[in-house]
């Protein structure tokens, strides 16, 4: 049965460019050095005449103290971080149907975790912002203790405070990272969204939240049925 499903936080439970786009907007628009904008901007992956994150953008799927070294030298990486965050919690958009999609999974008994390459105060921050909070069990970020994804550890973090087995848990994500970390975790792995990397590598693929409810369903009738033709092999063989 399924136990617990751990969600990539940004792109997956939340719409990226909806809550994103702008707020890393208003952290470069407080750079008064133009030389340094840009190139910081560059290397970022941020396209400031249009205000947004590019695909290729190391923000996308990177922990957090990964992009923001990238910016270190040309940048006063505190304020700009500080403000990403503060703007984000302004804008914080769900994906669609996300909300109730959580409430009825949890209404079905399962128990719910994000481990997100974003740090653990701002996904908390979010979850809180949409009235999440008594829906996760589990919410961990790259500076939790348990290393970032594509790593396993958030992972399995989670779903030990989840109190669920091998092979009754899920990851559920958009990138390339979260599928990894999922197969490494032991997870069966679910991409959601269009990225091809992902979809390519994971178990089961869904193009909208809603659909989750019912992959829940048939891999719990799945197992099911594989328990029964277990026990039935296992009842010929004995006779």
């Amino acid at each position: 049965m399924i136990k617990a499903i751990v969600f990539d936080k940004d792109g997956t439970l939340l719409d990226f460019d909806a809550t994103w786009n702008e707020a890393v907007g208003a952290a470069f628009d407080q750079i008064s050095d133009a030389q340094a904008r840009e190139t910081s901007a560059d290397m970022f992956g941020y396209d400031l005449a249009s205000r947004t994150l590019l695909p290729h953008s190391p923000f996308v799927s990177e922990s957090n103290d990964v992009v923001m070294g990238l910016v270190n030298d040309l940048i006063d990486v505190e304020t700009f971080e500080r403000t990403i965050n503060q703007v984000s919690r302004l804008n914080v958009v769900p994906s669609s149907e996300a909300t109730a999609t959580l409430k009825t999974l949890v209404a079905n008994g399962v128990k719910l975790a994000i481990a997100t390459n974003d740090s653990e105060v701002v996904a908390r921050h979010h979850v809180s912002a949409l009235g999440w909070t008594q829906l996760f069990t589990s919410v961990k970020g790259y500076d939790s203790g348990h290393g970032a994804k594509p790593g396993p550890g958030m992972i399995l973090a989670a779903v030990e405070e989840c109190g669920a087995t091998p092979g009754s848990y899920l990851m559920v994500g958009d990138s390339v990272h979260d599928i990894l970390a999922g197969q490494a975790a032991g997870a069966t792995t679910v991409a959601i969204g269009n990225n091809q990397g992902a979809l390519s590598l994971a178990d089961h693929k869904i193009k909208k939240m809603t659909e989750l409810i019912a992959l829940v369903k048939f891999l719990q009738q799945q197992e099911m049925n594989d328990s029964t033709n277990f026990a039935s092999d296992a009842t010929v063989n004995d006779i």
